[in-house]
């Protein structure tokens, strides 16, 4: 017997995408070590704003905020870093120059 209805090329793509796609995401997400459902649920409650967290921050104040003084702080020490760091490079490379000339 001929089945009734007929399957077409499109909806067996359709059907075949509904089991690859959220199979190549987890997959992805397990090889990186991520935690595919926790992101999701986490993208959920961040679109649809379902948490129950009550924050207790007055607006215009904000943890994320950063004082100048830090920042200025941080960029010494970061330019300080710097500094010491190409000074090793070029400890090292005259290293390198005074290997390949054969000499010590």
């Amino acid at each position: 017997m001929r089945p009734r209805h007929k399957m077409t090329g499109c909806a067996r793509f359709f059907i075949f995408l509904i089991f690859f796609v959220p199979a190549v995401y987890f997959g992805a997400a397990y090889f990186r070590g991520d935690d595919g459902v926790g992101i999701l649920k986490n993208f959920w409650h961040n679109t649809f704003g379902t948490t129950k967290s009550t924050s207790t921050t007055t607006p215009g104040t904000s943890d994320d905020t950063y004082k100048i003084d830090n920042l200025e702080k941080e960029l010494q020490q970061a330019k300080e870093e710097i500094r010491d760091l190409k000074a090793t490079i070029y400890e090292k490379e005259q290293e390198i120059k005074k290997l390949k000339s054969g000499g010590e």
